[in-house]
């Protein structure tokens, strides 16, 4: 054998080699469909634990939400008790004099009770009819006031935050 033939048969030898060590590291169909079908259970394990943690979620802020409203008051009421109590003890009192103090005394905490809370009475004495303040109950020609303009205020109205809470039922000029 010559040096060329040694040369080509290792060569031929060493591809060999190659082609047979490329068989055993390239993975076969059936491996690559179980790592897949492991990715697979992973994602939609995943995804199963995604489900729950949202449905906790959504139960718990529920929940929050339902305590939230049910309690949102409870620093009024408690301002306002004060004020019942007292009305309570006003109405214990016998004599005239007594009672009106004791009922003014009641009416100036609920009132601050109310400004604190940020209620305030929309204004109605010498101003114009707005639909987003006031509901016009009744109409009347009157020479003393201008057109549009209200007469009388026959209940007041109110607003939280600015926000209307209560319009005012007016009587309004027309002419």
């Amino acid at each position: 054998m010559t040096e060329e033939e040694k040369v080509q048969k290792t060569t031929e030898n060493i591809e060999e080699q190659e082609e047979i060590n490329e068989e055993e590291t390239e993975p076969t169909q059936e491996d690559i469909i179980k790592q897949q079908e492991e990715t697979i259970q992973q994602y939609k394990d995943k995804l199963q634990r995604s489900r729950a943690d949202f449905e906790n979620f959504k139960r718990r802020s529920e929940k929050e939400k339902q305590d939230f409203v049910k309690y949102a008051n409870e620093g009024l009421i408690l301002n306002i008790l004060e004020a019942y109590e007292d009305l309570g003890r006003s109405l214990e009192v016998k004599e005239d004099k007594n009672l009106r103090e004791g009922v003014e005394l009641i009416y100036k905490k609920l009132t601050k009770v109310l400004e604190d809370e940020g209620v305030e009475e929309i204004n109605t004495e010498h101003q114009k009819f707005d639909p987003y303040k006031h509901e016009a109950l009744l109409t009347e020609n009157n020479d003393e006031y201008e057109n549009n303009e209200i007469i009388e205020d026959l209940q007041k109205g109110y607003t939280l935050n600015s926000k209307v809470i209560r319009y005012s039922k007016v009587k309004v000029c027309k002419k």
